[in-house]
């Protein structure tokens, strides 16, 4: 597992863990994050074992991503936050605290966490439409 890829699993385990707690749909997604990566066998336990205790943005080192890679990563976090259908406070205030990690112009930051943000709750009340 490449550099890039590890930080962008942990801070999406970060994320997760924003609200204080890792719920089902969120252990969900670090599942898929593994599969859709490609993290199998050791690396993907490490990982899982990581993801076990609270984790913070703090403890990343996220400076040195390119920008393509910063975008995508933050797109992804504000789908974890909204994995329940409910973006709170801290997921919100943790999205603005991880696109200043990752060097990211505050205009540039707000505006696609504001449009990933409706993408997600449009997906999410689609799944939720879909089920009934």
């Amino acid at each position: 597992m490449d550099a890039t890829v590890e930080k962008t699993i942990q801070a999406l385990i970060a994320t997760a863990w924003a609200d204080g707690q890792v719920g089902d749909d969120e252990q969900e997604v670090i599942e898929t994050v593994l599969d859709a990566y490609g993290v199998m066998g050791d690396e993907a336990a490490r990982i899982r074992e990581w993801a076990k205790t609270r984790r913070t943005l703090e403890q990343l080192d996220l400076g040195s991503m390119a920008e393509v890679d910063a975008v995508l990563l933050l797109q992804q976090a504000v789908f974890v936050t909204y994995i329940d259908g409910v973006q709170t406070d801290q997921e919100l205030e943790l999205l603005h605290e991880l696109a200043r990690k990752l060097g990211l112009q505050q205009s540039r930051a707000n505006e696609l966490i504001r449009t990933t943000t409706a993408r997600a709750k449009a997906r999410y009340e689609e799944e939720r439409a879909a089920a009934h």
